[in-house]
């Protein structure tokens, strides 16, 4: 009978007042649709923007260049490329011009950061935009990546 009164009122009684009090976990589980900004912005990387890097890679790959994909656990993604006729030489791919995407679930947006200049150089660097993260598809995926791309073009 208690069982049924707190499903009804979302409350229960109080023993030793006999009188009815909310129930302390009341709250519904789960989050609305959107309102899970972590969880969204990794399925977007999964669905979206690795597999868009991935298949943009495999291009640059058959180009000669090297890319690899990293992905820190619930933060930015990023794509790093070392252009054709350059030398790794032991340095890591973090060294070699790098787009990143990452989630900033304060502002709820998604933001894009580039790295295509040599190390020790003048600018190539920086913010390079921020979307909602309804605004990023493929396409705007692709176009960012394309064209950082053809910035580091001619990076030797």
């Amino acid at each position: 009978m208690a069982e049924d009164q707190q499903l009804k009122t979302g409350k229960t009684s109080n023993p030793f007042t006999a009188t009815l009090v909310p129930v302390a976990d009341s709250k519904p589980l789960g989050t609305p649709v959107g309102k899970d900004f972590a969880g969204d912005f990794a399925r977007l990387k999964l669905t979206v923007i690795r597999p868009v890097f991935e298949t943009v890679g495999n291009t640059l790959k058959e180009r000669g260049h090297e890319f690899n994909i990293s992905e820190e656990p619930g933060g930015k993604i990023s794509i790093h490329i070392v252009p054709a006729g350059v030398s790794k030489s032991g340095r890591p791919y973090t060294w070699f011009p790098t787009l990143s995407f990452f989630g900033a679930p304060f502002t709820k947006t998604v933001g894009l950061h580039g790295i295509n200049a040599r190390r020790n150089s003048e600018g190539g660097s920086g913010q390079r935009g921020d979307y909602k993260l309804a605004q990023v598809n493929r396409e705007i995926v692709e176009k960012e990546l394309m064209k950082f791309v053809g910035e580091i073009a001619n990076w030797k």
